[in-house]
């Protein structure tokens, strides 16, 4: 049996991803089912006996690391709710809220147990790594209509929160890692000299790729980034570390003669620069096989791509169990896969770099599409495109961003190669603007039907990547699977023809969100833009590729400001209120009460706390707290879920 390790960490990953995607209400049930499979091909297929008995093993070994963590560690911690806890630790995150207050990530020791506890506390002189002592009631994390935060902290093993600025703390007057602290603390000082020198879109994305710190890309730069195929580049990973330890190691090498010692150094860069980068999931990942592959040159062994990788999940997910679900692990680990897949499939054949760029970044658009369907609702078939011809441009500046680590951050010498870094990314903005907005872009999968296709389709390619060799009839059966997801996201988009409102509550300020066929029309009562997040995950949910219109009913230039950094696409056309701040040059549209305006099948007309919509025979009034359907008054104040009305019936989804 050969690559036991790749086997073993994949079933030990399989394991672990489906007992946290249950929250490990089905263990026994998944550890059966292995159990099942595991004997039917042991007896059935005897050159694969081996295979089914490590596999087994791994699998059951998954399950048990699931089962215990969650019995001694989450249950235990989610317990504390409600109570008031001390925890001793230190500071492992930092984020400045609105100047007065800061959201402080402590890790220590709550009631005994290891963990780490997010808290508002007002903002002092905190520092990564400070050891602090912090007494709160804590609560455990749960999700809201704009953002699913359970969800997102559970697979970072984080469960409580303490309140908003509710808590007593002490500083203990030391740092707990000095060297840490002062690779974190380099790290924002490169960040602030980048976005200083290049405040724009350019210096927000030269800052998420060298840095990970997305703090100055807004919320539409993100989606539209990530519609176009280019999401994965902000996210510092493989490729960065790839680009650091080579300009590290090439240095090294002219330097010193030693290899054993340059050896070293180029370990200390790899851990170092994961440091720097926030020891991300992904980044550590490409740490780990980075670390395997040079110490397997060094002992004069070759290293296997699917061992590595098998190996990186075994050491990654036992320290960390419900990293498993994290889209950043999923994502990390198939690319990576589909590049080995690729690469092992393409040995003993004549390819040229261009042919095999192409079906190596083919490969990992279908590897990684089903997992991205179901994180994200969507994919980018661009991605191909992008990947090939915008992300060499994204590296080159990237290098670039290396020597500005390597200055050691000095303004002077600093600023001309950041500006020099900052020319191709302004043209990848350029193109990924443009990309982003063609309907042909991006396949929501919000569909189930569109979500079969998907993963049917892309586990066909996979096994139609490693065997054809016929490269016309590859291209063929590529562009054939992309026309056949454009034509069935538009066939839902034609038959999906009822108009939807769906009611975003908060209290006495509310969203609407109606949609049909892919277009939206947006309603803001009295929220000033404080949901726009909320609004942005409708229009995913509902497939919505452009805004026909939003209506603002209060401090309506200052919100419409607010949708061109929160909101993707951006609409069309805004109707606001008669705000003071109005100016005629400025695009937007006076809508003054008792006014009318007619969008495609529906009439709003403005009331002084609202909006009435006439479409068809019904009436609908989109108040503040307060929906009125054909005369009937409904209290929509609740904000514990996110309401839909279809034709007269609203209901809870």
């Amino acid at each position: 049996m050969t690559r036991k390790a790749a086997w073993a960490g994949g079933a030990y990953g399989a394991a672990l991803l489906l007992a946290a995607a249950y929250r490990s209400e089905l263990n026994v049930v998944l550890l059966l089912t292995a159990f099942g499979l595991a004997a039917l091909v042991f007896a059935a297929l005897k050159n694969y006996r081996r295979h089914a008995v490590v596999c087994f093993v791994f699998f059951a070994a998954g399950i048990l690391v699931n089962s215990c963590y969650t019995h001694f560690v989450y249950d235990r911690l989610t317990a504390l709710d409600g109570q008031t806890v001390t925890i001793k630790g230190h500071i492992t995150e930092l984020s400045q809220i609105g100047g007065q207050y800061e959201r402080v990530l402590v890790s220590g020791k709550a009631d005994g147990i290891s963990t780490e506890i997010s808290f508002v506390l007002p903002a002092d002189d905190f520092h990564y790594y400070d050891e602090i002592t912090v007494t709160d009631t804590v609560n455990v994390i749960e999700g809201s209509i704009s953002f699913d935060s359970d969800e997102y902290y559970y697979s970072k093993s984080i469960f409580l929160q303490g309140g908003y600025a509710t808590c007593s703390y002490e500083l203990g007057g030391r740092s707990v890692n000095s060297l840490f602290r002062g690779i974190r603390e380099y790290r924002d000082k490169l960040f602030g000299l980048i976005v200083s020198v290049c405040p724009g879109r350019e210096g927000a994305f030269l800052g998420a790729m060298l840095c990970g710190d997305k703090s100055a890309m807004t919320p539409s730069m993100k989606t539209m980034l990530y519609r176009s195929g280019l999401g994965h580049i902000f996210a510092v990973s493989g490729i960065h570390l790839v680009i650091a330890v080579s300009f590290f190691s090439f240095f090294a090498g002219k330097l010193i003669k030693s290899k054993h010692i340059v050896f070293i150094l180029t370990l200390a860069e790899i851990w170092g620069f994961a440091v720097f980068a926030g020891l991300s999931v992904s980044v550590v990942r490409a740490a780990v096989m980075f670390t395997f592959t040079r110490t397997g040159s060094v002992l004069g062994r070759k290293s296997d791509g699917l061992n590595s990788l098998g190996l990186c999940a075994l050491l990654l997910l036992t320290s960390a169990p419900y990293s498993a679900v994290s889209p950043s692990f999923v994502l990390s680990f198939l690319a990576v896969l589909a590049i080995e897949i690729t690469i092992l499939s393409s040995e003993g054949k004549e390819e040229n770099k261009v042919d095999s760029s192409v079906k190596m970044s083919v490969s990992v658009l279908f590897v990684t599409a089903p997992a991205s369907a179901g994180y994200f609702g969507g994919i980018s078939v661009m991605s191909v495109v992008t990947n090939l011809l915008l992300v060499p441009l994204c590296t080159i500046s990237l290098q670039l961003c290396c020597v500005v680590l390597i200055l050691g951050g000095n303004i002077t010498l600093s600023r001309p190669v950041i500006r020099l870094a900052s020319l191709p990314v302004r043209f990848v903005l350029y193109c990924s603007d443009k990309l982003a907005a063609l309907d042909i872009s991006y396949v929501f999968t919000s569909s189930p039907a569109i979500s079969a296709l998907v993963i049917v389709s892309c586990a066909v390619m996979v096994v139609y990547t490693v065997r054809v060799r016929d490269k016309k009839r590859y291209l063929l059966a590529v562009i054939t699977v992309f026309a056949v997801w454009s034509a069935a996201s538009q066939v839902c988009r034609a038959f999906d023809s009822e108009m939807t409102v769906t009611v975003l509550p908060g209290g006495r300020k509310t969203a609407y969100v109606v949609t049909c066929k892919g277009s939206a029309v947006v309603f803001d009562v009295g929220c000033h833009g404080k949901l726009n997040s909320a609004v942005q995950r409708q229009l995913e949910n509902h497939a919505v590729r452009r805004i026909k219109s939003a209506f603002i009913s209060e401090r309506g230039v200052l919100t419409a400001s607010a949708y061109e950094e929160d909101i993707y696409p951006v609409p069309q056309m805004i109707f606001i209120n008669d705000d003071p701040l109005f100016e005629e040059d400025s695009g937007l549209i006076v809508l003054e009460n008792g006014s009318s305006a007619d969008i495609g099948s529906i009439r709003v007309k403005a009331q002084k706390n609202g909006y009435e919509i006439e479409y068809e025979d019904n009436s609908i009034i989109l108040g503040k707290g307060n929906i009125t359907i054909n005369g009937k008054s409904i209290d929509i104040s609740d904000e514990s879920s996110v309401l839909e009305l279809k034709g007269t019936t609203l209901r809870r989804l």
